[in-house]
């Protein structure tokens, strides 16, 4: 914890980095005005169609067109607000974690089972009894 405010700096810079949403948003509004685009489009072809005398042949392939786009803009909206959704999530743990930190004392003198599995990738024991740690960072110790 000697550089903690380091650590706090470095976790706030990667929340800006991995939790980014501006362009999705952005991606979001656009969809969201070209399914409006394609949904009034749908709405007068289908008023025209009922009408006037349309042939019924070009009218279903403008509609069947028209459709399509609004099916594959929907898909994408749903793609981008699921990947919304896990930036938004990871950025409530890197808030967490940069809380907890704050929180913590300089120099720990206990055991914390929180930090321990925060840092700590993997443990292993072989057979002879000895251990294996390796850490997040990619640091690993033998004992």
């Amino acid at each position: 914890m000697s550089d903690r405010n380091g650590l706090i700096e470095d976790c706030r810079l990667a929340l800006n980095v991995l939790c980014d949403a501006m362009a999705i948003d952005a991606e979001l509004a656009e969809l969201q005005s070209e399914i409006d685009v394609i949904t009034e489009l749908s709405r007068k072809a289908i008023y025209e169609n009922a009408r006037t005398a349309v042939n019924q042949t070009e009218w279903a392939q403008r509609n069947s067109a028209y459709l399509e786009r609004h099916r594959k803009a929907s898909e994408r909206v749903d793609d981008l607000e699921a990947i919304k959704r896990e930036r938004l999530g990871k950025a409530k743990t890197i808030e967490g974690f940069i809380r907890d930190i704050e929180s913590r004392p300089l120099i720990i003198t206990e055991f914390d089972e929180k930090l321990w599995l925060a840092i700590v990738d993997t443990a292993t024991v072989a057979r002879d009894g000895s251990m294996a740690f390796k850490f997040k960072n990619g640091t690993e110790v033998t004992a």
